[in-house]
């Protein structure tokens, strides 16, 4: 039956994808019946982070308890082995979904005669961010951010103005971590239910019967449901927000693995958090209790700017990302990123926390595990998947754009001005992890050169033409072009072994 309040149904079934979990899910107002697919075929494609699996399972099978729990009758399909069959079912019934958040499964739906209604999980609708691109010589997210600001009234004076007499505080919030090291409160979690319980359980049948999956298991500690991304809401703004902004680039060493992150990409991922929620409680914590506008904005700025421009982004080149390769890389995933040892401490670090929580903060993406795939030249799509399976929040929308094009620079600069590659130096300053490595960060080549610094060196020698004609990166060509022949040969040898280092050969 349908649920209370919503219109009598007239036969259609509403099909609700993983990532989708919306309480009000366009596709319920007059279904009859909604439906879950559980798919066993993506767990056995490649291998997924196994939190990864659980948080999704945990999700629908919350949110499918929480529709029967509003008299809606659900029907589950768990263990398919492909869209098509488990819809077989069905055949005949008027069935409509949510446009799905990536080009794979709108296809797939297309072809499978599902009809789609417009989706509301994020703030801006991918036709409305192509208008709002057409024309622009550049597509800066800062011009998007602030035009995001305006539209939505968020931390504007009354004549609209951004308050703190900025509209971009990230120059306050790129700290070091301290020598003393960070310490930050543990972030919220879920007690764990009979529902996870049962997951575990399919889960661990599942790696029985061959399905390999990445990374540990672990109890849950993300949220799935809308109750509990409030309190995981919640206890960000109360506990960690004040001291989120200096501190967001940092990395500190694995026993503080969240540091001061909200962990709410998870929630918003899934569908069960709004952005706007997120960003009010944000603003009103300001308000109310006088938090540094610093850490207010670069939170605000990650929800309605980078997310939301991540998002419109796919969607504007979603045909030409997987064959998006401006670089010409060619190094095909190294076993380093499965979490083989590579001897290199910050990348076994990073990897290390990735297996154990599913998880990595935006700069360990970018500044490790995306740096050293820029400058080793790893395939960018075969990066775009491992960062789409091997963390929690992981989604092809999310990490196209981000992956490709922000840290690989494989579109060429449509997304960033200037490839994001840099040495030892760069990790030395905003980590622990140089300390207690066996290779030093300000040496290039030689027995203790650093690779991460060597790989930096031969991405310049490599892309010189390219990296001349930026105005970002022009003075790291001059820098190289200073070296002597015998400098380059050495920084080229150990770049060489470096590539090799990174399946664990070394």
């Amino acid at each position: 039956m349908p649920a209370p309040g919503r219109t009598r149904g007239v036969g259609h079934t509403a099909l609700i994808l993983g990532d989708q979990l919306l309480p009000d899910h366009p596709a319920l107002d007059g279904a009859d019946r909604v439906v879950l697919i559980e798919s066993t075929a993506m767990l056995r494609r490649r291998p997924v982070h196994r939190q990864r699996a659980h948080v999704v399972l945990s999700a629908m099978r919350h949110h499918a308890d929480r529709l029967r729990a509003d008299g809606i009758e659900v029907v589950e399909h768990r263990g398919a082995e492909s869209l098509a069959g488990a819809l077989e079912p069905h055949a005949g019934e008027d069935i409509v979904a949510a446009e799905p958040n990536d080009l794979g499964a709108r296809r797939a739906l297309d072809g499978l005669g599902v009809r789609q209604l417009p989706s509301a999980q994020f703030l801006i609708a991918p036709e409305a961010f192509a208008g709002w691109a057409g024309g622009r010589r550049r597509l800066r997210m800062e011009d998007f951010y602030r035009d995001q600001r305006r539209a939505h009234r968020v931390l504007l004076d009354d004549g609209g103005e951004p308050l703190g007499g900025r509209w971009n505080f990230d120059a306050d919030n790129r700290q070091p971590p301290p020598k003393t090291g960070l310490e930050a409160p543990e972030p919220w979690a879920p007690d764990e239910d009979d529902i996870d319980a049962a997951v575990r359980a399919d889960l661990d049948a599942l790696a029985a019967d061959g399905v390999a999956f990445f990374g540990d298991d672990a109890p849950r500690r993300y949220a799935v449901t809308p109750d509990e991304a409030r309190s995981a809401l919640a206890d960000f703004v109360d506990h960690r927000l004040r001291d989120f902004g200096p501190w967001q680039d940092a990395m500190a060493d694995p026993s503080q693995p969240f540091l001061f992150h909200s962990l709410l990409s998870i929630p918003l991922n899934l569908g069960v958090l709004d952005p706007l929620t997120c960003v009010r409680a944000a603003e009103d914590a300001y308000h109310e209790h006088d938090l540094p506008i610093s850490s207010v904005e670069g939170f605000v700025r990650q929800v309605i700017g980078w997310r939301e421009y991540v998002w419109g982004m796919y969607w504007l080149r979603a045909e030409t990302w997987p064959d998006a390769n401006a670089l010409g890389a060619e190094l095909p995933l190294p076993d380093g990123y499965r979490g083989t040892e590579t001897g290199w401490k910050c990348l076994d670090t990073v990897v290390g926390g990735v297996a154990a929580n599913g998880y990595a903060h935006h700069i360990e993406r970018l500044m490790v595990l995306g740096t050293i795939g820029l400058t080793a030249g790893i395939r960018p799509w075969e990066l775009v998947r491992w960062f789409q399976t091997a963390f929690v929040d992981g989604a092809e929308w999310v990490m196209a754009p981000n992956a490709a094009g922000m840290a690989l620079f494989a579109d060429g600069g449509e997304m960033v001005t200037k490839p994001y590659a840099a040495g030892g130096n760069y990790i030395n300053k905003m980590s622990g992890h140089c300390k207690g490595c066996r290779y030093k960060p300000t040496e290039k080549h030689g027995e203790r050169a650093c690779p991460v610094t060597a790989l930096y060196w031969d991405f310049v020698d490599t892309h010189t033409e390219r990296l001349a004609a930026n105005n970002r990166t022009a003075r790291a060509v001059s820098t190289w072009r200073r070296f002597d022949q015998p400098t380059r040969e050495a920084v080229r040898e150990r770049a060489v072994a470096a590539r090799v280092e990174l399946d664990g050969r070394g």
